[in-house]
């Protein structure tokens, strides 16, 4: 199973998130029930990943790993400031990082734009505890 669809299965529903821009998102509703780890796999962004039991805040997509450096809000657009790996196993060793700015824009509850580009919310997914 993917690392982003693992982390879906851990965030909290959406009435429970700390901001309205947590959760699971695809570019189309038929990706949400995709098991292929692919291009089209979910976009999740949490918060508190736990990761060995510390909370870290992410943007994961597939064969994309970011990890949270700083945020800033304005109205209904967060700015994302993150070091993203390529591979899991680069973010592990802390290698081969580059920095990147992730633009949220929340449209609805149920719909955002990342980066200007449409995603719309998953159906909640049961909340389950994740471990890396």
């Amino acid at each position: 199973m993917s690392i982003a669809a693992l982390l879906a299965l851990a965030l909290p529903t959406s009435a429970h998130a700390a901001e309205p821009y947590e959760g699971a998102w695809v570019t189309s509703p038929k990706h949400c029930s995709d098991k292929a780890d692919g291009p089209n796999s979910l976009t999740v962004i949490d918060l508190k990943v736990d990761l060995n039991g510390k909370p870290m805040p992410m943007v994961e997509q597939y064969e994309h790993h970011c990890v949270i450096d700083s945020k800033s809000t304005s109205a209904s657009d967060t700015t994302l400031k993150a070091t993203c790996y390529e591979f899991w196993d680069d973010y592990k060793k802390k290698v081969n990082g580059t920095k990147e700015t992730i633009k949220l824009s929340v449209v609805s509850k149920d719909q955002l734009k990342i980066n200007g580009k449409q995603y719309r919310r998953c159906p909640e997914k049961a909340a389950k505890s994740t471990k890396r």
